[in-house]
């Protein structure tokens, strides 16, 4: 009687698909970005700064969570969705650059769908679960 453990074909065929996928893995994972601005710039920075610091003050940032920093950039691809706790609250997360980092969309987002390339810009809180939040005010899939 044969047992997998005799058939070292079966092994390195495991063994193969194990190692494409864990290189899928790393690949997605490592594709985005996440770029992070702690503190308000002062007023004579303008032109050192990149162009989507504009939008970190084009909203009302939540007074719930505890702030983590000024504003954040993630870009990536969802990989879950969520809706709540609040009535038209919906989170996303989104996986760039080796972070996983939860989205919360502005109010009325349509959501987007597993696997979608998006950007999101706006304040970066601490989450109820521990995780960073980015509350968005500017949001675009690609």
């Amino acid at each position: 009687m044969h047992t997998a453990l005799d058939r070292p074909r079966l092994w390195r065929v495991t063994a193969v698909l194990a190692a494409l996928l864990l290189c899928g893995l790393v690949l997605a994972s490592a594709q985005g970005s996440l770029t992070v601005l702690t503190q308000r710039p002062a007023a004579g920075q303008p032109a050192a700064l990149p162009a989507w610091v504009g939008w970190c003050t084009r909203g009302i940032p939540r007074e719930d969570r505890r702030r983590l920093a000024y504003c954040a950039r993630i870009e990536g691809r969802v990989i879950d969705s969520t809706h709540g706790p609040g009535a038209l609250e919906t989170h996303v997360a989104v996986v760039g650059g080796f972070h996983v980092v939860l989205v919360r969309l502005p109010e009325g987002a349509p959501t987007p769908s597993w696997g979608t390339h998006i950007v999101a810009i706006g304040p970066l809180f601490r989450a109820r679960d521990g995780q960073r939040e980015v509350q968005a005010f500017w949001l675009q899939p690609r």
